[in-house]
């Protein structure tokens, strides 16, 4: 992909789409090297020691969006699945997702008189991988049973890694399944490989299933029943 302006990130924070009040938001993908340099060295040597992953943002404040960020800073809080996704929205953009723990919210990150009142959020891993993934389910709301009308171009998923599927539940009414599917071609003895939560209000999951799956086509089955309506975006990633 060449490269782009950003005019139109997305931010999906557990089950709310926190994009219309950021304009800055940075992830972090970070290694705790380890000093492992001997006697006969010439040059100070490292060892690679572990991985972690952070988010940090800025944004404009309003009442809704900072509820919804100091409930998730609690001493009982539980990990929010987050997504960004970098460039669009659209079927097959590049999607981002892991699970936080807030470390930080300043819901007052700027004070100036005559100037709009900013916050600043910062969140942390806690033993979550960053997947890089695509969006296979575009966020829009659906009243109707159906499945992603593209296949997902994420292939085979190798004996080392697993298929991920990201979840965000911005609206509910009435009852949401949602299944990930995968076939060997053309749509001919399909498998089920993740089966979410039935979601009957809005909230986020991520679930995955390990390899080796030799399938190379993907796509989300999703079924609105009750009479209902939701908004949700899905992301599938190999990693």
């Amino acid at each position: 992909m060449a490269t782009f302006v950003q005019t139109n990130v997305g931010l999906y924070w557990g089950g709310y789409s926190l994009a219309s009040t950021f304009n800055a938001i940075g992830l972090n993908l970070t290694n705790s090297l380890q000093d492992d340099t001997v006697y006969g060295d010439t040059f100070q040597s490292n060892a690679a020691g572990l991985s972690s992953v952070s988010l940090e943002g800025e944004g404009y404040w309003d009442s809704t969006n900072d509820s919804i960020l100091e409930s998730s800073i609690s001493v009982d809080a539980a990990e929010t699945v987050v997504t960004v996704t970098p460039v669009d929205q659209a079927a097959g953009s590049p999607s981002l997702s892991t699970a936080l723990t807030t470390s930080e919210y300043s819901p007052v990150a700027n004070g100036t008189v005559g100037e709009m009142m900013g916050y600043r959020v910062t969140g942390e891993g806690r033993g979550s991988k960053l997947v890089h993934g695509e969006i296979v389910v575009v966020p829009a709301t659906y009243t109707s049973s159906s499945e992603s009308a593209t296949n997902a171009s994420i292939g085979a998923v190798s004996a080392t890694q697993s298929i991920y599927s990201t979840l965000h539940v911005t609206a509910a009414s009435g009852t949401l399944n949602v299944i990930v599917e995968s076939a060997p071609s053309n749509w001919s003895s399909e498998s089920t490989r993740i089966t979410h939560t039935a979601f009957t209000s809005i909230g986020a999951e991520q679930k995955s299933a390990a390899g080796a799956i030799t399938d190379a086509y993907w796509r989300v089955n999703y079924t609105v029943s009750g009479g209902g309506s939701f908004d949700f975006i899905v992301s599938l990633a190999v990693f």
